[in-house]
């Protein structure tokens, strides 16, 4: 390892000890860290970090906090194929392989003792009057479509190559991916996932259904998704909790799995299982 980038998104402090730690073990091992001019460097470590570049190449990228930082690497990683090591200084961080307390892995990491996993993205387009109106090339946890503030449900269309998948009356749909089975899509009742399958997972939010639930597809799969007719207010789409955009009249979204692919650093210490045991119960 000779070159990372450090994401320290979940440090609010530059005198942050958890910071310190991560500094002092890359630096010890001779490794060059960058960092964003946004992020607040240590007064001890400002002629030790050097500035980012958007044409560098980095051998790994480092992010600190919690699982919306994982997020915010993984659109970085984008079109660079770099792998994600996340520290976990949140509440949860299923995404994360080490905890800031036990920042002695991180040695490991950085003498190449580890695994690589591959997790599958999601991809969508707005279409208005055939042409693309909006796009997201890539999103690691979902893709959501959903009512914007309303009383009243949206009634949303679904339909995967072409054949009628159904219709939710609800607050919105939610396409998530095995790696964002644990985030909102869990939060609305949607199945656990093992990050390491491809598949996408189609969870209804609120539907004014008993009959409406959850339902897994095969990850070549194609959606058109479009809302029925309905004057009472705006659709929006949101990726990966980004701001929402605005769905126009006459628009339909195509969802698909993307051709990008996130890569995160596995220490190979605890499955999928496991690690979700870890973090809902603390054991």
């Amino acid at each position: 390892m000779k070159k990372i980038l450090l994401l320290p998104l979940g440090i609010k402090e530059p005198d942050d000890s958890r910071l310190a730690s991560v500094l002092d073990t890359c630096l010890g091992e001779g490794v060059e860290v960058s960092m964003k001019s946004a992020f607040s460097v240590p007064a001890a470590y400002k002629e030790k970090i050097t500035e980012y570049s958007p044409d560098a190449e980095y051998d790994l990228i480092i992010s600190v906090g919690g699982d919306g930082s994982v997020l915010s690497a993984a659109h970085e990683a984008l079109g660079h194929n770099t792998p994600i090591l996340g520290i976990n200084t949140g509440n949860v961080g299923y995404m994360a392989a080490i905890n800031s307390d036990s920042i002695e892995s991180l040695t490991d990491v950085l003498r190449g003792n580890f695994e690589i996993e591959e997790r599958m993205m999601l991809s969508a387009e707005i279409i208005l009057d055939g042409r693309v109106y909006y796009s997201v090339p890539s999103a690691l946890n979902d893709i959501a479509i959903t009512k914007a503030a309303s009383s009243v449900v949206a009634p949303i269309e679904l339909y995967c190559h072409g054949q009628d998948a159904g219709r939710y009356d609800a607050d919105g749909v939610i396409f998530a991916t095995p790696t964002g089975s644990t985030a909102y899509s869990l939060s609305a009742g949607g199945p656990l996932i093992d990050p390491s399958m491809e598949c996408i997972c189609v969870t209804p939010i609120c539907p004014h259904s008993v009959l409406a639930r959850p339902a897994v597809y095969a990850d070549g799969s194609l959606f058109l998704c479009r809302v029925g007719d309905w004057r009472r207010g705006s659709v929006e789409l949101t990726a990966d909790g980004a701001p929402s955009v605005a769905i126009p009249d006459g628009a339909y979204v195509i969802i698909r799995k993307s051709e990008e692919k996130t890569r995160f650093v596995s220490l190979g210490k605890n499955g999928f299982t496991g690690v979700f045991r870890s973090k809902m119960t603390g054991r």
